[in-house]
């Protein structure tokens, strides 16, 4: 009896199904460590087009057309058509982030009206919530986002600090 036992503990401690497809399509992101996230699932505060937050975060940011919106740098891709807006963090720690957008969209990261380069960028199809996903170095000053070339009014943002240690098992 003890054998079966130990086999059904066992079996309900391993992740199954739609769990386990969830961690392996994330684990490209650098905040998955492996494990089932949806950045997007709780309540998320929606700001306007132009207006300032604290600090980062996840939220929902209202988004006009593109041809409304004057942004303080060109941005890099996505500037043709559909829409886009653009959100301050004022107070932003230095260091890297990871930049998750929940549709596809493209997304600048400016600071001192100079356009940051990104890391690893790319459409993340798979991983519940998120469409793409960008990295970026930010200085210990404020962060401007510019989102362009959005098909839907409203866009979903995480922008999430990646620590500068990596887990050793």
């Amino acid at each position: 009896m003890r054998p079966g036992l130990i086999a059904s503990l066992l079996a309900a401690l391993v992740p199954w199904g739609p769990a386990l497809a969830q961690d392996e399509s994330c684990a490209p992101l650098s905040w998955s460590v492996g494990r089932e996230i949806d950045l997007f699932a709780d309540y998320l505060p929606t700001v306007e087009s132009t207006q300032s937050l604290p600090k980062e975060g996840v939220f929902s940011l209202v988004l006009k057309s593109t041809a409304d919106v004057i942004y303080p740098v060109a941005p890099e891709r996505g500037s043709d058509g559909g829409y886009g807006g653009i959100v301050t963090i004022e107070s932003m720690p230095a260091g890297r982030y990871e930049i998750a957008l929940s549709d596809d969209a493209w997304v600048d990261a400016v600071q001192d009206n100079v356009r940051l380069s990104t890391g690893p960028t790319g459409r993340v199809r798979e991983c519940r919530g998120v469409r793409r996903s960008v990295e970026v170095e930010v200085k210990g000053q404020p962060l401007t986002l510019q989102i362009s070339g959005a098909k839907l009014a409203r866009i979903n943002i995480a922008l999430v600090r990646i620590w500068p240690f990596e887990w050793k098992w």
